[in-house]
């Protein structure tokens, strides 16, 4: 009995060396003050902005929350807000400047003593110059003023996926007034009703990089020069077959004539004893009448190095000639030239002297775009070397454009 005392003696006091160690551990804890800490920001999203972002979250029911800090750049940088928080759950919903690049955020609440929550990590996007100094515009496939008055913008193909809405067109009107249209990036064509000939047009695109981005961010402005039709100011004898009154009377079945206005060399004229050619009124063509140059058989003479040309003083600027043809042949060596000077370089030298050319297609229109960079005098017009017979060329119209 006396040994069972003992060991019970012995139980009792193992337990109250244990106890005492366990609370003098607590103690070292707690030696400043019982811990508290304040609730976190919950729910946090980051959204992308110009050199700028929107953070927002969700405060929990504590009521002591009282400042909300930010950190980011390795801590170098940081904004604190005010929160005057009530009871129950609250949001927070602010924008903070911040630089262009990809950042990352630490969030922490603290209550009026100075109390943190735990840290809430978030990453967001930051776009600005660099960004916006990649934004192409929507590029133009065509523009041009119209004889309505109204200047079309054909848009030629884009990537939408990278953004862009709409691009705004700004303009110069008749009456010297600046007007602009925004056009959407699914609409095909744009109308610039009123449009001042000579001018151009500066277009700008406007992109949103994200459904949940807070800014949206414009291209720079381009320039676009607008074509309009100068034919009447600087050629003449060009329109739709050529008119009835602008060729000669030489020709005794009444289809072979010489056209006014052209220059025509001794070797286009190869009907009728050599005096007349240039112009053909056949009835099946398009418009019974046009430009042309033929050797069809031993009644017309083979064309070694036939010319039809006018010859012009241009100002500076874009230049588009559209030679519109019908039934041309297959063989001979046929080209629309531009040249400097008062001629046309003989055929074989064209490829190296002439300021621009084209192989003549039949039955479309032939485009030669050529630029002048100061006032020049120009020859413009069709070359022909027919070494064989049944060779021949047919223009029916001719425009001349000016882009500025």
């Amino acid at each position: 009995m006396k040994n069972i005392k003992i060991v019970l003696a012995a139980f009792v006091s193992l337990l109250a060396l244990v106890s005492c160690s366990k609370w003098d551990d607590y103690k070292k804890y707690t030696q400043e003050g019982e811990t508290f800490y304040t609730g976190k920001l919950d729910s946090v999203k980051v959204f992308t902005g110009n050199q700028r972002v929107k953070i927002t979250g969700l405060f929990t029911a504590d009521p002591n929350i009282a400042k909300t800090k930010i950190t980011w750049n390795d801590g170098r940088d940081s904004v604190i807000f005010d929160i005057n928080k009530g009871i129950g759950i609250d949001s927070f919903n602010k924008i903070i400047n911040v630089p262009e690049g990809v950042l990352n955020f630490k969030i922490q609440n603290f209550d009026a003593k100075g109390n943190g929550s735990m840290i809430v990590y978030a990453s967001g996007v930051v776009l600005g110059p660099k960004y916006i100094s990649g934004l192409g515009n929507r590029p133009v496939k065509r523009a041009e003023l119209l004889s309505s008055g109204i200047a079309e913008v054909e848009w030629d193909s884009f990537d939408t996926t990278t953004g862009a809405k709409f691009s705004v067109v700004k303009y110069t009107r008749t009456d010297n007034s600046v007007d602009s249209v925004v056009a959407p990036v699914s609409q095909a064509k744009t109308n610039l009703p009123n449009f001042k000939g000579g001018t151009s047009v500066t277009i700008r695109t406007l992109y949103v990089p994200s459904a949940t981005a807070i800014d949206s961010f414009n291209s720079i402005s381009q320039t676009v020069g607008v074509m309009y039709d100068v034919t009447a100011q600087y050629l003449k004898n060009t329109g739709t077959g050529v008119n009835g009154t602008n060729f000669s009377t030489i020709g005794t079945d009444g289809r072979w004539r010489t056209p006014t206005d052209w220059i025509v060399t001794p070797d286009v004229k190869n009907n009728f004893n050599m005096t007349a050619g240039g112009v053909d009124l056949g009835g099946w063509l398009p418009y019974q009448c046009a430009l042309s140059m033929e050797s069809w058989d031993a009644g017309q003479p083979l064309i070694p190095n036939g010319k039809m040309y006018q010859t012009v003083t241009l100002p500076a600027g874009k230049f588009t000639l559209v030679v519109t043809t019908s039934d041309c042949s297959d063989n001979g060596t046929k080209y629309i030239t531009i040249a400097s000077g008062n001629t046309l370089p003989d055929i074989d030298n064209v490829l190296t002297t002439a300021l621009a050319y084209k192989s003549i297609s039949k039955w479309t229109d032939n485009i030669v775009k050529f630029d002048l960079a100061s006032s020049t005098q120009v020859s413009i017009g069709f070359q022909a070397k027919f070494t064989a017979f049944q060779s021949f060329l047919k223009i029916n119209k001719v425009k001349l454009y000016y882009t500025p």
